[in-house]
């Protein structure tokens, strides 16, 4: 099933925008509750548009696939996740919250188009008797997306946010100078501690850096699984005859009957 084109390369685009998603969401829980100082409820509400979003992109992109292509829809709508995912790279300590519910719907609602189309499309791809086996793969790739997401995002940030909080560590004591690296939270409660607000200044901005850093790689993952998505579904020749599907749209039990038919004629 991973060999075929369409299965094997959309599900490796789904995976990528998983991976995306959920590094997107870590580094955005940690600006609104830590940078932001929103309480985990404000912050849920926060993020409301983008589940909002979703809901309504899914069967919104349903309609504009039957009227355009699976191609065409799937892989604009992600590149503008992407695109959304990496705008929070021009984000601060003071942008408008208006701001951040107008990305994080635009980001639901193309995420909710993508997810929906694409994975009713790679189901029809299979046997009734292997929906089974496909349904377990693409599930596994998504949490395997996501599981990579919130570990390689955690880690781009921690490395970011170290490099940034470096250059402002030197005239604080050394056991403050360890906790300080470990987090921003961490050095924000180190600056309470020991009344020093402008440790807790440099751990904000250090921490706008590392988010900065995060979102645009984000968006290039995000990107180039738009890239693979095109990709995945492109056509590979026009049907011989009016209303004749072509092979490689057409179920993966059909193709492999189709091709013992051509060996058996040959």
């Amino acid at each position: 099933m991973l060999a075929h084109r369409m299965f094997g390369g959309a599900n490796a685009a789904l995976g990528l925008l998983f991976f995306a998603m959920t590094a997107a969401s870590l580094y955005g829980a940690f600006y609104l509750q830590g940078a932001r100082g929103f309480s985990p409820l404000e912050a849920g509400l926060a993020f409301s548009p983008a589940a909002f979003g979703s809901i309504v992109g899914a069967p919104l992109g349903v309609r504009l696939v039957r009227r355009w292509s699976l191609r065409a829809v799937t892989a604009t709508a992600q590149t503008t996740a992407g695109l959304a995912m990496g705008s929070l790279a021009f984000f601060g300590l003071h942008t408008p919250l208006v701001w951040n519910e107008i990305v994080y719907l635009v980001q639901g609602l193309s995420i909710g188009m993508v997810i929906g189309p694409v994975t009713a499309a790679l189901m029809s791809t299979l046997p009734l008797e292997r929906a089974g086996a496909g349904s377990a793969v693409t599930n596994t790739v998504r949490q395997t997306g996501s599981l990579l997401g919130i570990a390689v995002g955690g880690t781009v940030m921690s490395i970011a946010y170290r490099r940034g909080i470096e250059a402002s560590l030197h005239d604080v004591p050394g056991p403050v100078q360890d906790q300080a690296r470990v987090s921003a939270e961490q050095a924000r409660h180190a600056a309470t501690a020991i009344h020093q607000p402008a440790l807790a200044h440099a751990a904000d901005d250090a921490f706008i850096h590392a988010m900065h850093v995060s979102a645009v790689w984000t968006m290039l993952i995000a990107l180039s699984g738009a890239v693979l998505l095109a990709t995945a579904l492109r056509p590979t020749r026009k049907p011989t005859e009016p209303g004749e599907p072509t092979m490689d749209n057409a179920p993966i039990s059909e193709r492999s009957q189709g091709s013992q038919s051509i060996n058996l004629q040959s």
